[in-house]
């Protein structure tokens, strides 16, 4: 019989005890008393108790953890779960979504020396507004705020000719069908959707699903067209969910176990008990001289009378005191041990979030970490390459390739100044440093428009003449009689003899 068992029945034996003890007059059992108002104290809590995340027993999750390929529903449940109650999880993988910037352009490449160039300029403004129209930095962000938590992202493309949006598809409806382009494909399995919610699916969706009702189409399984539909997924090695962070499960578990401690250990240091002294038979070994309904009488007049923090415990033969249950001895910080080992478990620098010493530790934790989010810029690249080839843009005499700059709320200052130096030197990134500065080719081939016919900048927005912006045909600085100050001696002096004529 293990502890767990054998403490359960005890704690049965000492409840029947003290039952039959205040219902039959029977003398009462204080040490099963004493163990009662002890595990009351101290293991009466069913928030610890319980072993339940969400909708399963962390055995099931941990089993589910040891066998991911078969039981990925249970950690995608658990990981769903933990973002909703767990702070420390939301931030962990909020850290990584909210890492993205998103700045993005679009190259050229393979252009043949018969290439038409107004043919060539007309097509990559035409790519540049569709690109602009599709809301890229919105819809990727959506995206990426699931994939951590989650691991993958299955999406429909939903467009007119004006509006764009991705909606997402449950992936405990979906599979991972095959790769194109580097990328996966999804299939729906047409028979999980309901009736009810056909409506918020797209027209293509809903008509193949009328058409698999009708017996018009036989499987089940319906693949999107490429153009689409979209699905990344962060752990791109595994053809199966694994959330990045799920493995933090326990580690999560163990500090909210603490800060439940935490909070039961100081209402157990607040709590006292009052020994009351039963008086007893002198001549005869452990008689009460009173009868326990008698004393039951007075314990509850007792009772009534003191705050609920206080207890009282009858006892035979000892003199009467108070007790404290506060633990002195235990001195380390629980909550805090088990913070760390969170952060260390994610292998997030902790720096992050509550200071370090160390900016270098830092800087090179965060460039590590955005190996993550550079990954994931690598599989949106490829979707809006596959768009743009499947869509027709690219032509026979030149070709279009969509980039993403490896850029991060951390290092954007830097790629910034990578580019501007860059561009210093002559070297042709004049569209990167643009993009750095979250300029959209759109936004870049209007903006002389906007500048000059629409604001006029250079004709309406002259700033001040001063010595920052302005220079004379003569060297030096600025004399003293152009500022309409007067000259000291000495200045007077190196006037009258032309010092500086040469200077």
């Amino acid at each position: 019989m293990n502890k767990k068992n054998r403490q359960s029945n005890y704690l049965k034996k000492d409840e029947k005890s003290f039952n039959n003890s205040i219902m039959n007059s029977k003398p009462i059992d204080y040490s099963a008393f004493k163990r009662l108002m002890v595990y009351d104290l101290f293991a009466n809590n069913t928030l610890i108790e319980s072993g339940f995340l969400g909708h399963y027993k962390f055995e099931d999750i941990e089993y589910a953890l040891q066998h991911p390929h078969k039981y990925w529903r249970v950690l995608l449940s658990a990981s769903e779960t933990l973002m909703k109650i767990s702070p420390h999880y939301y931030r962990l993988n909020n850290y990584y979504s909210n890492m993205a910037l998103f700045c993005w352009g679009v190259d050229l490449y393979d252009v043949k020396e018969s290439v038409n160039i107004e043919s060539l300029r007309k097509a990559y403004s035409t790519l540049s507004v569709k690109l602009e129209n599709m809301n890229l930095k919105h819809e990727f962000s959506k995206i990426f705020k699931t994939l951590p938590y989650q691991d993958v992202f299955c999406g429909l493309v939903v467009e007119n000719q004006t509006d764009f949006f991705i909606q997402q598809v449950n992936f405990s409806i979906c599979k991972l069908y095959k790769l194109q382009d580097g990328l996966y494909n999804f299939a729906i399995d047409l028979t999980k959707i309901k009736p009810q919610n056909l409506g918020s699916y797209p027209d293509y969706v809903q008509q193949i699903w009328l058409d698999f009702r009708d017996g018009k189409v036989s499987e089940h399984w319906y693949l999107p067209p490429s153009d689409k539909q979209i699905c990344i997924k962060l752990n791109s090695q595994w053809i199966y969910p694994y959330p990045m962070l799920i493995n933090l499960v326990r580690d999560i578990l163990d500090l909210d176990l603490y800060k439940k401690l935490k909070l039961q250990s100081a209402k157990t240091d607040n709590y006292k008990a009052i020994m009351m002294e039963v008086p007893i038979d002198k001549n005869t070994v452990d008689k009460p001289m009173i009868t326990p309904e008698t004393l039951s009488i007075f314990a509850e007049i007792n009772r009534n009378s003191m705050p609920n923090d206080i207890g009282l415990i009858h006892t035979l033969g000892s003199e009467g005191k108070a007790i404290s249950f506060k633990d002195s001895n235990n001195t380390r910080n629980n909550v805090s041990d088990a913070l760390d080992e969170v952060y260390n478990s994610s292998g997030i620098s902790q720096e992050l979030y509550n200071g370090s010493s160390s900016g270098t530790a830092v800087n090179l934790s965060v460039e590590n970490d955005s190996g993550f989010v550079y990954g994931v810029y690598r599989q949106f690249e490829r979707w809006i390459n596959r768009f743009i080839k499947i869509r027709k843009y690219n032509k026979n005499n030149f070709k279009f390739n969509f980039y993403l700059l490896d850029t991060t709320i951390f290092n954007r200052d830097n790629v910034i100044k990578k580019y501007k130096e860059a561009c210093t030197l002559g070297i042709n990134v004049i569209d990167k440093f643009l993009a750095s500065l979250d300029m959209t080719p759109a936004r870049t081939l209007n903006a002389y428009t906007l500048h000059t016919d629409i604001f006029d900048f250079q004709n309406r927005f002259i700033p001040l003449s001063s010595s920052y912006n302005s220079s004379s045909d003569e060297a030096g600085r600025p004399t003293n009689a152009s500022k309409g100050e007067t000259l000291d001696i000495a200045g007077q002096q190196t006037e009258d003899n032309d010092s500086n004529i040469d200077r």
